[in-house]
């Protein structure tokens, strides 16, 4: 008895420790990221890539960075990037995360801009791939070892939000319209994690991703607060949907 409390206060103090380091971790993951984000930009110009055309680029420094993360932790297997198939329950969700991508473009439609439909859909895929891999991938699968489902993707989620506060540092938006992307990017970041922890299934991720976005932001009439507040509504019932069978924190990635 004497012996079993300061095991169980050690015990406690390691998971403590684990957690910490883990959630260090991925906040790290997504400040490396920012830090690749502000290199490029800085890169762009001297190099003679200018205007819209260096985020395109920044977005390839991204999608190498993101590569080069699941590479070294050996995750391509573990996140699905080559299933073609997870189930009908995970269809199920895709259908709805397509549904909620579609929808920001009814009633008017597109109003695709300059550079053209195909250089977005290029730089678009780019974005839902590197954020794909680094939120729902790296992130995620570091988390996983020592938390469970739940609060492995509310992090997830989290943590994916806050990065989208180097909004204040890559553009001109004003700060309620920032706060609220975090918001609601912290909303469908819990979602899509909800979704990769139960299913190990990457792709469509990527895939809805780049949709989404595409449809945001070339929506011919883009939605106001109340829309917005209606879709976060949608994306919390998906990711509870898809957290509704728990399991217990799992070791997915070598300690670093």
């Amino acid at each position: 008895m004497l012996l079993g409390a300061p095991l169980l206060s050690l015990y406690v103090r390691s998971m403590m420790t684990t957690r910490g380091s883990d959630l260090a971790f991925g906040a790290a993951v997504h400040v490396g990221r920012f830090g690749v984000i502000l290199g490029g930009l800085a890169l762009a110009p001297l190099i003679g890539i200018q205007g819209w055309y260096a985020g395109l680029f920044v977005n390839v420094l991204c999608c190498l960075f993101a590569a080069g993360l699941v590479t070294y932790f050996g995750l391509w297997s573990r996140i699905g990037i080559t299933r073609l198939w997870a189930g009908r329950a995970a269809a199920l969700l895709v259908v709805l995360l397509l549904l909620e991508a579609l929808v920001w473009i009814l009633p008017a439609g597109l109003d695709i801009t300059s550079p053209g439909a195909s250089l977005w859909v290029v730089t678009l895929l780019l974005v839902g791939f590197n954020e794909e891999l680094i939120s729902r991938g790296v992130v995620l699968e570091r988390l996983s070892r020592s938390y469970r489902a739940a609060p492995a993707v509310i992090l997830t989620g989290a943590l994916f939000g806050l990065q989208h506060l180097s909004l204040f540092a890559t553009t001109d938006r004003g700060t309620f319209d920032i706060l609220t992307n975090v918001l609601l990017s912290g909303v469908v970041g819990f979602a899509m994690a909800a979704f990769q922890y139960r299913f190990h299934w990457i792709l469509p991720l990527i895939l809805v991703h780049a949709l989404a976005d595409f449809t945001a932001i070339h929506t011919r009439e883009p939605h106001g607060d109340a829309f917005a507040a209606a879709t976060a509504i949608v994306f919390v019932g998906i990711g509870v949907l898809a957290l509704r069978k728990d399991t217990a924190p799992k070791k997915t990635m070598a300690e670093v």
